[in-house]
């Protein structure tokens, strides 16, 4: 057992909750959230040989995005809505109006970021969903930091400007 494997308690601690931000913020489903991340964890114990050196929160990062897009792709081969109300649970009447306002100002920010092209989507979704610095951002895209941080400042100016027209 290499020392990796030792430790996978502690990363699984550490990356959960932002590797749960990330997924969450490309599909918006807490639920499938949930799974990908459990899945990305065991796909990543099972994995851990392939592991280079480098960035563990950046392979995690690849396996869940990998892992996300083959049940996206599964689930629409099997023609189940990630909309479907069967799968919504009723929220507690005293936080509706709350729950209503804020899932209308985040679905507005998840459409205007549809707008923008998938490299500047990705580095969006990355800082403000996974909460990756902008080193890290640039690892997982192969870019440099400075790149990341002039895309990220790039495409905040381009949404600013999209909600004011």
């Amino acid at each position: 057992m290499n020392e990796l494997e030792k430790d996978m308690d502690a990363i699984y601690r550490r990356y959960a909750t932002p590797l749960k931000r990330f997924i969450f913020g490309m599909c918006h489903d807490e639920d499938l959230a949930d799974d990908v991340v459990a899945d990305t964890f065991y796909k990543a114990i099972k994995n851990i040989d392939s592991f280079k050196e480098g960035n563990i929160f950046t392979w995690l990062c690849s396996i869940a995005k990998n892992t996300l897009l083959n049940s996206l792709k599964r689930k629409e081969s099997q023609n189940i809505s990630l909309e479907d109300e069967s799968f919504a649970e009723p929220a507690s009447p005293d936080r509706v109006e709350d729950e209503v306002i804020n899932k209308e100002s985040r679905i507005e920010l998840y459409k205007l970021m549809q707008t923008l092209d998938p490299v500047e989507r990705d580095v969006m979704y990355l800082r403000i969903f996974g909460e990756l610095s902008y080193g890290e951002i640039g690892e997982v895209l192969g870019r440099t930091e400075n790149w990341t941080r002039v895309t990220f400042f790039r495409s905040k100016e381009k949404l600013k400007r999209r909600t004011t027209k």
